[in-house]
């Protein structure tokens, strides 16, 4: 009976521990890559590449409106990235949006055509980095950090603060791109399930 006793005791140790391995190691992988939507930006094409860019910062309802040139868009920021034990505890990434602006994929563009930028941070003093002076043993780097895609007038590109820097992904707008999603979802179900017209 003692031997029975020692070994259900080692089974139920062993489990706990396995248990507190698995949880650790899902907190430490969701803590690393957790993302916050920190803009929304939409378009709509005025001329020759060039767009009206419909910027939508948390908290705002009403997006504000830039002019910007060519087939892409940036957006930058101050970012503060901070030691992977202060992410693990619960802290974020610190940032500051900067700058809005177009771009041309084409070199030879980007240097002849026309641009603007426009900055995205004039009501805040101070870098980042100022912010978390009292918490230094926090901060593993400070750095500019930027993101760059195609711009489409059917999707909607939400741009994301990971613990690493910025993000951008796109989702379609369209009609035409919801009934395509849609199009491929069916045929996926159809390809698994087998269609009811099938012969």
């Amino acid at each position: 009976m003692r031997v029975v006793r020692i070994s259900l005791f080692a089974i139920v140790l062993l489990s706990v521990a396995l248990a507190l391995s698995i949880f650790g190691i899902v907190l430490t992988y969701t803590r690393l890559t957790d993302e916050a939507p920190v803009a929304e930006v939409t378009f709509e094409q005025t001329g020759n590449e060039e767009f009206n860019a419909y910027l939508r910062l948390p908290g705002e309802d009403i997006p504000r409106k830039y002019v910007i040139y060519g087939d892409q868009f940036r957006v930058d920021a101050q970012f503060v990235k901070l030691k992977p034990w202060a992410n693990i505890l619960g802290m974020d990434a610190r940032y500051r949006l900067d700058r809005l602006e177009g771009r041309f994929s084409q070199i030879e563009q980007d240097n002849s055509g026309p641009h603007r930028a426009y900055d995205l941070a004039s009501k805040y003093s101070g870098s980042v980095s100022t912010w978390l002076v009292p918490w230094n043993f926090l901060v593993d780097a400070e750095y500019g950090s930027s993101t760059y895609t195609d711009i489409s007038t059917d999707d909607v590109y939400t741009v994301y603060r990971s613990q690493f820097g910025l993000l951008v992904r796109s989702n379609p707008n369209s009609a035409a791109g919801k009934n395509s999603k849609a199009g491929v979802i069916n045929g996926m179900f159809n390809w698994l399930f087998g269609s009811e017209k099938a012969q």
